[in-house]
């Protein structure tokens, strides 16, 4: 035999182990038949055995493999697998297999022709017990759920999960904040912004807040603001009418968007004047400052109709600057603003500092609290909230958390009051409400709180003028000293 042929010969063989453990030469014929298979280190170079007789529905895949439901195929009995994307990867239920988030496969047996096992993905999203049909209808509405969910968050997380950086523009933002006002005074209703300044101005206030605490520290004198639901008409008057940044310094107790025709506007002109002057403006977080909410009513639409082409682009971007927004301020130490109200978690001032940012998901504990809770005068203590969201708490609680946290005023927001603020007599609380004329529904005023060096707090109230939607500026004449005795205390 010749040298060639000899190689050619060896190429047809390989060494296996027999059951005596000596070595023995087996062709590639012989160990076609299946009954070795044959085991190599490379799981890429494994040859498929070719089926024989009934397909078995049951797909191997190596361990870290994930499946796709691409790889099932449906019979006319029922579903062979169902999907279910989430962040973690695919989650595949099949008739006696399932695949968790991560693509481990988790064994199930089978029993009277049924699938017969539970599976629970690793994030708890849902639990899956299947043994008849009407499980697995359960299962098609629990996956129909978990899709709607999962398309809210995709618009979220679309920019953040982008490798493109958006695109930066040089802006003078000092001409950028006289254009609104020059819009506002030719009587034009909506501002076009290129998509260029929208992502740079997004992204500069993003880090802006992002170097922020979620508690923020503020010297007087200062102009609280509550909230203001994009009208942004009230707001550039509020600006000219009590004077405009650095001049005056605000802090912004949150609910920007939402509700008004303008909210692109004023969360626009707001971004900007904090880029320009960032220690002249503050902005904290409202419950309206959360995807799930302003989603529901009104941004989200106002950013696709305004902005046909990429919309939902530079909402999903607010997004993401929004989860930097402080929560809290404080004011020469003595004066704690906030957009909702209290939570049992806050026990101390660290409590706030210590909240790590973003804050992607304030849906419990201390920051969603701060963001929904509410006064109520039927308690004393705590409760559940109505709205669904957060807690209710008395006068007890804000007697407590002041004298614990060393607190002489709360300043809230969040509901509408028709006088433009409202109080829990005898307590150290009060709510304004910044937006006039609120959705041209109510004739209700407008409210902001000034405070000077000694800590006097004055009301400013915007007031509606017969049946006009145009509001004017009225001060007080009194100061609230005389409004202290209602409250229980002095300011020091």
């Amino acid at each position: 035999m010749s040298a060639r042929a000899k190689e050619i010969e060896e190429k047809k063989t390989e060494k296996t182990i027999g059951a005596d453990g000596k070595a023995k030469n087996r062709t590639i014929s012989e160990c076609a038949d299946n009954k070795t298979p044959i085991t190599e280190k490379d799981d890429n170079a494994n040859p498929k055995p070719k089926k024989k007789g009934k397909t078995n529905r049951s797909v191997t895949r190596r361990k870290n493999q994930l499946i796709d439901e691409k790889d099932y195929r449906p019979t006319n009995k029922r579903p062979s697998a169902l999907s279910i994307r989430n962040d973690g990867g695919t989650i595949t239920v099949g008739d006696t297999q399932t695949v968790s988030a991560h693509g481990k496969v988790a064994g199930s047996t089978r029993k009277g022709g049924k699938s017969v096992g539970k599976h629970r993905d690793t994030d708890g999203l849902m639990e899956l017990d299947f043994r008849d049909e009407t499980d697995m209808k359960k299962m098609l509405n629990m996956q129909s759920r978990l899709n709607k969910k999962i398309e809210e968050a995709k618009a979220i997380s679309a920019i953040e999960n982008t490798a493109n950086p958006p695109t930066r523009e040089s802006i003078d933002y000092i001409e950028m904040i006289e254009r609104h006002y020059e819009k506002v005074i030719s009587g034009v209703h909506k501002i076009t912004y290129k998509k260029s300044e929208f992502q740079t101005v997004i992204e500069e206030a993003s880090r802006i807040f992002a170097e922020e605490s979620a508690l923020i520290d503020v010297d007087p004198p200062c102009v609280v603001v509550g909230d203001l639901h994009g009208q942004f008409n009230d707001l550039v008057n509020m600006f000219i009418l009590l004077g405009r940044p650095p001049h005056t310094v605000y802090v912004f107790t949150g609910d920007y968007v939402d509700r008004g025709m303008m909210s692109i506007e004023c969360i626009m002109l707001l971004f900007c004047y904090k880029i320009a002057y960032p220690d002249n403006i503050f902005l904290l977080r409202g419950n309206h400052e959360i995807a799930r909410v302003n989603k529901r009513y009104g941004f989200y639409d106002e950013c696709v109709s305004s902005i046909p082409k990429y919309g939902e682009e530079i909402w999903a971007q607010f997004q993401r600057c929004f989860n930097n927004l402080p929560i809290s301020a404080l004011v020469a130490t003595k004066i704690m603003c906030m957009h909702g109200g209290l939570s049992p978690s806050l026990v101390e001032l660290n409590d706030l500092r210590s909240q790590k940012k973003p804050i992607r998901n304030p849906f419990r504990g201390l920051v969603n609290d701060m963001l929904w809770a509410d006064p109520d005068l039927s308690v004393l203590e705590w409760k559940i909230s109505s709205r669904g969201s957060g807690f209710a708490f008395g006068s007890n609680v804000i007697d407590d958390i002041c004298t614990r946290l060393g607190i002489e005023l709360i300043i809230r927001a969040h509901q509408m009051c028709f006088d433009g603020y409202w109080t829990i007599p005898g307590s150290k609380l009060i709510t304004i409400f910044s937006a006039p004329v609120y959705c041209n529904l109510y004739k209700n005023a407008g409210c902001v709180l000034k405070i000077d060096e000694k800590l006097t707090v004055q009301i400013v109230a915007f007031v509606p003028e017969s049946d006009t939607v145009e509001a004017i500026i009225r001060e007080k004449n009194r100061v609230w000293d005389a409004a202290f005795d209602s409250f229980g205390f002095q300011l020091k």
